[in-house]
């Protein structure tokens, strides 16, 4: 069973994603902002990171470039989520979605790089 970690600061969007992924046969772990998402893929790296891009401590893009800084961590796929921000054309991740999104649409991009 694969695991994700969502990544969001909004603990309302955390806790539906969470429940969502959940139920599409995913483990899920949770984290509020980048720098925990880090320690918490530092510690036992997950399969696949769900990230909000804006949040407090360490935003997704900067999670993203830790991550991919790491011999641990840097083959971990990567989505980023966001209402406002777009990342940059050389972004390493696997997918983009714009909030709102439809639960179909990562659901594609999860199947895509990880077996539930």
């Amino acid at each position: 069973m694969a695991t994700v970690l969502l990544v969001d600061d909004d603990t309302n969007a955390l806790n539906a994603l969470k429940e969502l992924v959940g139920q599409e046969g995913y483990r899920v772990r949770t984290a509020a902002d980048g720098a925990d998402a880090l320690q918490s893929a530092l510690d036992d790296p997950p399969d696949v990171v769900i990230s909000d891009c804006m949040m407090p401590r360490m935003d997704g893009l900067s999670l993203m470039r830790e991550m991919r800084r790491s011999n641990k961590l840097a083959r971990i796929p990567l989505v980023l989520v966001s209402a406002l921000v777009t990342p940059p054309a050389d972004a390493d991740v696997v997918g983009f979605l714009r909030k709102p999104f439809a639960v179909s649409q990562l659901f594609d991009i999860l199947h895509r790089v990880a077996t539930p």
